[in-house]
């Protein structure tokens, strides 16, 4: 599925909070392919989105919020709700519009939730046009009534939904069963682990030997029952990989253990079809020039119909050759705020757009005042 639009309210530190991942016309020569859906391509959406900001700007919950629309669209229960809901005497709302390319629709659903359960919940679905460009589909789709409505009124003998989808178990198709994601937060312990599944052994040879010229090779022990891999440095050292699990991990660096989950994350879009990949400040400690690298990687690998989020501190990311759509700044005051540079004027992604976010003209950059009163 494709993000188009995504509203929060009274979630995290989400208040009355909007994210556009559309732009409203294709880019002539642009560095990223395919910023539209294949069988439309008047339906133009952000295939890399770049978040920046401070810490605990919501990057990070941004992230956590979309991975748990995921799972809702499917019928999964998302019952840490409760814990994310800011002010616990109000109810929570998000509203999600988005394309499912195999279905060719575009959905719409609106949530809300309190304390105990699912509130209301509206649904709307229309099938795509090809004739229809991008601002005609959106309006279409608000004019359209609902398919499903949940709400007081219209309990369908539905008394307590949890924290569940009622138009899923009505048989409403949100989302396709076989639908593709992948979140990685900064927050999660580095599980260390490669998907054997996808595991290709020349990426994981070219991305270690990036972050540490000490390994001499990696290869696959083809002898071997198990699925073993074993890495080699120039000094005799070895580390082994047994079904994806490195067995003694005390021989990389911090940076290099998490080049581990950078490689596994490469490995599932390549492998895979195209799908919703998040990646959440797994670079933070990687040289600039490789985290670059790593994103130019990631971004030439993307299937069609994919859509790929990364968050980042790092100020280099922005002289990437990349729209200057492709970055959401986000900043955090009493709540969070998302600021899109191309509707406020910053059509083009040069050196200048550099120089706005550090001179603070989105008021992004974190306030050190008080770190400074001690010196």
């Amino acid at each position: 599925m494709i993000f188009l639009k995504l509203k929060i309210d009274n979630l995290y530190m989400f208040k009355g909070a909007e994210f556009d991942f559309t732009y409203p016309k294709k880019i002539r020569n642009s560095t990223i392919e395919g910023e539209f859906l294949t069988d439309f391509p008047k339906i133009n959406y952000k295939k890399v989105c770049i978040l920046m900001g401070a810490n605990a700007s919501g990057k990070t919950s941004l992230g956590k919020l979309m991975c748990s629309i995921n799972n809702y669209l499917l019928g999964r229960e998302v019952d840490g709700i409760p814990k994310t809901i800011y002010d616990k005497n109000k109810n929570a709302s998000v509203e999600i519009t988005y394309i499912t390319q195999e279905a060719k629709n575009i959905h719409q659903l609106t949530i809300n939730f309190n304390q105990e359960s699912l509130v209301s919940e509206i649904y709307k679905s229309n099938k795509l046009k090809k004739t229809y460009n991008l601002e005609k589909t959106l309006s279409k789709l608000d004019d359209s009534s609902p398919k499903f409505l949940y709400n007081k009124e219209n309990k369908h003998n539905i008394e307590n939904p949890g924290f569940k989808s009622v138009a899923y178990s009505m048989g409403y198709e949100l989302c396709k069963k076989d639908a593709i994601w992948n979140y990685k937060y900064s927050d999660f312990e580095n599980s260390n682990k490669l998907d054997v599944q996808t595991h290709n052994v020349n990426i994981l040879e070219s991305i270690l030997k990036s972050f540490d010229n000490s390994i001499s090779s990696v290869n696959a022990v083809t002898e071997s029952e198990k699925n073993i891999d074993i890495v080699k440095f120039f000094n005799g050292d070895e580390v082994l990989i047994e079904n994806g699990k490195i067995l003694n991990p005390d021989r990389f660096s911090r940076g290099t253990i998490e080049s581990i989950e950078i490689t596994d994350f490469i490995n599932f879009i390549t492998a895979g079809a195209g799908g919703t990949f998040f990646l959440d400040e797994k670079m933070a400690y990687s040289h600039s020039e490789i985290e670059i690298s790593i994103l130019n990687l990631i971004i030439e690998k993307l299937k069609s119909n994919s859509q790929f989020f990364y968050t980042t501190h790092n100020y280099d990311v922005l002289e990437m050759n990349l729209p200057s759509h492709s970055y959401i700044f986000m900043k955090k005051d009493s709540f969070v705020e998302a600021i899109h540079p191309e509707k406020l004027g910053y059509t083009k992604n040069d050196r200048s757009l550099l120089g706005f976010v550090k001179n603070d003209v989105f008021g992004t950059l974190p306030n050190t005042d008080k770190i400074e009163s001690l010196l």
